[in-house]
């Protein structure tokens, strides 16, 4: 059966299994909110899964996350101030301690219980801030996805984010798609055309999907093969794992001429965090050797990384505004065999998505 829909997917049309901007976004997962970095003294704003929230950290420093919305008069709470572990409503001086509850009403002198914010349950793992956006008493730590290559003594790693008007999904159908590299890339020296047509071996085991690829003499960026010592010809095997709806880790593997060959593993974490169906955090990182960093190459990485992601950006984008503006009833995508890997992302998005749908209806009952 699985041959027959891969023949099929030859060349042909998305079909209704497919999750798209009508799918509900998924909640019973974690994302990353922002980088570690990010959240200071200072109330930040952040629209998650179309939720307004407000964080901050504590006076020992920890990272809380609030909804962003008085409950009294509906005043946005990150133009208020920070007073030792409590946020201020700056329009009453309401109080709010980080678990939501109400720690002082001025007008009333006292702090009543009706009175609360919603709060979310936080996970700092390196440069990453994780929010879970179920249920906030019964976070499941079991969906949690570390990222090692982050903290780990051996690694370093640079990092980026984006602000991206366009659906979650578009990204990652896109970092699926390792076709586009030579057209779309094509000024940073990282894919050939002939490397378009590459095959890819896709692995699909409950809610992951593993899909691999092999770029035979291989082009990399200048600066790293400089710094890294490699000698061409190169082989690059491309592997991507997606196993929540925030996230999407590349690993490339390079494979040089020396005697014995070299082998350098880079590792690109790619954080798509909702704002909402049309609008994007696009959080990253590219985590490498430690041994070889340099000053000059983690600019360098830098640079591509920075340059490639906004062409993937501003591609998306331009996807986004020309759905909404072309309305021809009749239009489907056609997808070709370079899509697998994503279509079947999107089908497991789907899936997973009518499977909180259902649990939410049971538990409704």
């Amino acid at each position: 059966m699985q041959q027959q829909a891969d023949k099929k997917m030859k060349i042909g049309s998305k079909s209704t299994g497919v999750a798209d901007r009508n799918t509900p976004l998924l909640r019973n997962y974690w994302y990353v909110a922002a980088f570690s970095d990010e959240i200071t003294r200072e109330p930040m704003r952040r629209t998650i899964l179309e939720e307004d929230i407000v964080f901050y950290r504590t006076q020992d420093g920890t990272a809380v996350a609030v909804q962003n919305r008085c409950p009294h008069r509906s005043f946005p709470l990150h133009t208020g101030t920070i007073k030792g572990d409590r946020i201020v409503c700056g329009y009453h001086g309401i109080e709010f301690n980080p678990d939501g509850s109400c720690g002082l009403v001025p007008a009333l002198n006292a702090a009543p219980r009706s009175i609360r914010l919603d709060a979310y349950p936080l996970v700092e793992d390196g440069p990453f801030l994780w929010i879970w956006m179920g249920d906030p008493a019964n976070p499941d730590y079991s969906r949690m996805i570390y990222q090692d290559w982050c903290t780990s003594p051996g690694w370093t790693h640079v990092k980026g984010y984006m602000y991206m008007k366009a659906n979650y999904l578009g990204l990652h159908e896109n970092l699926m798609d390792l076709s586009h590299f030579a057209f779309l890339h094509a000024k940073w020296n990282i894919a050939r055309p002939e490397h378009a047509a590459a095959p890819s071996k896709i692995e699909e085991d409950g809610n992951m999907i593993r899909q691999r690829e092999i770029h035979e003499d291989a082009d990399l960026p200048p600066a790293f093969v400089e710094a890294a010592a490699l000698k061409a010809p190169m082989n690059r095997e491309a592997q991507h794992l997606v196993q929540i709806p925030g996230m999407h880790v590349g690993t490339q593997i390079t494979t040089d001429a020396s005697e014995p060959p070299k082998r350098d593993v880079q590792h690109v974490i790619h954080i798509m965090t909702p704002e909402t169906q049309t609008s994007t955090h696009y959080l990253w990182a590219i985590a490498y050797d430690e041994a070889v960093d340099t000053e000059e190459l983690r600019e360098g990485m830098r640079t591509v990384g920075e340059g490639a992601f906004m062409e993937d950006k501003v591609a998306l984008e331009d996807i986004e505004e020309i759905v909404a503006r072309d309305h021809r009833p009749n239009f489907r995508e056609k997808i070709i065999k370079t899509d697998e890997g994503g279509i079947r992302v999107l089908r497991m998005f789907a899936r997973m998505a009518a499977e909180e749908q259902e649990e939410a209806a049971v538990a409704a009952e």
